[in-house]
């Protein structure tokens, strides 16, 4: 259902391998993958860090959390909320267009929301 979506959001950011919709609490509602990238795994921990962060947020009243980064040395991991339930991210290269990411995922959320 919504594979065609992360889809064209991996071909359309340069160096991203694997997008991923997934709920808050770590379960996969869909994903594409163009090589050999455990996109699920990924997910499933960082699934974690993303509740904790926009917990914290709302205890702090900086409003809600809509976007968060995590950079390695091979990988960038850009995260989008999608709605109170699910968040997207993306994966890409260490040397992957990290602007063009934030824009795709940003146009890709209203997209996708028509379809829940």
């Amino acid at each position: 259902m919504f594979r065609e979506h992360l889809k064209k959001l991996v071909e359309n950011v340069e160096g991203a391998k694997a997008a991923l919709l997934m709920e808050f609490d770590g379960i996969q509602v869909d994903s594409y993958t163009s090589g050999d990238m455990d996109i699920i795994t990924l997910g499933t921990e960082f699934s974690q860090l993303m509740t904790h962060v926009k917990r914290t947020a709302s205890i702090l009243e900086v409003g809600g959390l809509e976007e968060m980064m995590v950079k390695t040395e091979d990988l960038i991991l850009v995260f989008r909320v999608v709605n109170i339930d699910y968040f997207l991210v993306v994966a890409m290269t260490s040397a992957g267009n990290f602007g063009k990411a934030r824009f795709v995922l940003r146009l890709t959320v209203p997209r996708m929301l028509e379809e829940f």
